[in-house]
């Protein structure tokens, strides 16, 4: 498992898209600039969720990340171990 305590935002967040992107799926963390409410998005798609998609909208981007890693976790056996 991947110490992420010891590692920057910067590492961390690109540590965490390779591992998804090495589970066959794709990820997209975004910052819309033209909303007020909900800037951030989180989602992650692709052949392990069988066409389903794993999306979070709101404003506080840590939170986002873990909800969307702790469902995908759920969804992909072995995501992230």
């Amino acid at each position: 498992m991947i110490q992420y305590a010891a590692m920057g935002l910067d590492e961390c967040l690109t540590e965490l898209l390779v591992q998804l992107g090495d589970h066959g799926l794709v990820a997209i963390v975004k910052m819309d600039g033209e909303r007020e409410r909900g800037r951030w998005t989180v989602l992650a798609s692709g052949k392990p969720l069988d066409g389903k998609l794993v999306r979070w909208d709101g404003d506080n981007l840590d939170a986002g990340l873990s909800r969307v890693v702790a469902e995908l976790q759920e969804r992909v056996p072995g995501l992230l171990n």
